[in-house]
C-alpha cells in the first residue's frame, strides 16, 4: 500500500514508508491517517501476529520474538523517523518555494529510494537473528504452508471480476489522493480512472513476483545458512530481488513507476491553490508526528 502526495506545477511524490520484513514479505505499514503515533501504539502486536501465522513458535522463540521486535520498533523510531520527518519537511519547503524542476523532482524520488533501503537493511539483522533458529525440515514446511495459505487468499480476492477489481482499486486511489488533496474536481477523478484501468493487472504480476521470491527464500533457508549469510541474502532479495528471481520485473517496476510519475504531473497540474496548501499542511504534520514519535522513545 502507498501513500500519494502530490504538490504544485510538477509530481511530487512520497512514500511515507514504515518497513517491517516478516519471513520473505516486506510489510509496508505506511501511515494512512494522521494517527501516526495511535498506529505506533500497535506496531509492536502486528508485527508479532504476522510472525505467529508464519511461524510455529514454542515458549521460549515467543520470548525471543518479543525481544526482537521490540528492538526493531526502537530502532526504526529512533534512528529512521527523524530521517523521515526531514525528508518530508523538505518536500513542504519545495512545495511552498515552488522549487520542481526535473532535477528536484528526481532527487525527491532518489531520496525516497535511499530512505527505503536504509530501513530495509537496518531491520534485516533483527529479522536474520529471529529467522535463523527455524531451519528444521518441520519448521520449514511450516512457513512455506503458511506463506501458501496466504497466497491463496490473494488469488481469491484477485478472482472477482474485472470491473470489482477495477471498483476496488479505483477507490482506494482516491481515498489515497484525497487524503492530501482533499475533495478531488472532475479532472483529477478523470485521470484516477484512468490510471485505475491502466493497471487493473498490476497485483496479479506484484503477486507472481512474491511468490518466485518465496520460494526461493524457502529453498535458501533449506541449505542451513549462517546468520550473516542469510542476512546478506535477505538484503539482496529485498533490495534487488529481480537479479535472483526475474529479471523482466525490473522493467516492470519501473514502467508502474513512471506511470505513477505522470498521474502525479497531470493531478499536480490540476490541482488548486487550497489542495496544494492541504498538501504542506499534511507533510507538515506528518513530520511533527514522526519527531515526537521518536523523541518519545528516546527518553524512554
Amino acid at each position: 500500500m502507498q501513500i500519494y502526495l502530490n504538490k504544485k506545477r510538477v509530481p511530487k511524490k512520497v512514500y511515507i514508508i514504515f518497513h517491517t520484513i516478516i519471513l520473505i514479505g516486506l510489510i509496508p505499514m505506511i501511515i494512512t491517517c494522521s494517527s501516526t503515533r495511535f498506529i505506533y501504539t500497535f506496531a509492536d502486536e502486528f508485527i508479532k501476529d504476522e510472525v505467529k501465522y508464519f511461524l510455529d513458535l514454542n515458549d521460549n522463540h515467543k520470548v525471543l520474538l518479543n525481544e526482537q521486535v521490540s528492538m526493531m520498533v526502537k530502532w526504526h523510531k529512533t534512528s529512521m523517523l527523524p530521517s523521515y520527518a526531514e525528508y518530508l519537511n523538505s518536500i513542504a519547503d519545495n512545495l511552498e518555494d515552488e522549487q520542481f524542476s526535473a532535477i528536484d523532482i528526481n532527487k525527491i524520488f532518489k531520496n525516497g529510494r535511499f530512505l527505503i533501503e536504509e530501513t530495509v537493511t537496518g531491520i534485516i539483522p533483527y529479522v536474520s537473528k529471529f529467522l535463523i533458529q527455524y531451519q528444521t525440515v518441520k519448521n520449514i514446511e511450516f512457513m512455506e504452508n503458511s506463506m501458501l495459505s496466504r497466497r491463496q487468499e490473494r488469488i481469491l480476492e484477485l478472482s472477482k471480476t474485472v470491473d470489482k477489481l477495477y471498483e476496488e482499486r479505483l477507490e482506494r486511489l482516491v481515498s489515497n489522493f484525497e487524503r492530501f488533496f482533499g475533495d478531488l474536481n472532475s479532472s483529477q477523478k478523470k485521470l484516477l480512472e484512468v490510471h485505475a484501468r491502466e493497471t487493473i493487472n498490476d497485483s496479479r504480476i506484484r503477486l507472481h513476483n512474491r511468490t518466485l521470491r518465496q520460494k526461493v527464500f524457502i529453498r535458501f533457508l533449506n541449505t542451513q545458512p549462517t546468520e550473516v549469510e542469510l542476512t546478506n541474502f535477505l538484503n539482496k532479495l529485498l533490495l534487488h530481488g529481480h537479479m535472483i528471481t526475474n529479471p523482466s520485473y525490473e522493467s516492470f517496476s519501473e514502467i508502474s513507476l513512471k506511470k505513477f510519475h505522470v498521474l502525479l504531473l497531470n493531478m499536480v497540474a490540476s490541482s488548486s491553490i487550497m489542495q496544494r496548501e492541504k498538501i504542506i499542511s499534511k507533510l507538515r504534520g506528518y513530520a511533527e508526528d514522526f519527531k515526537k514519535v521518536s523523541s518519545e522513545e528516546k527518553q524512554l
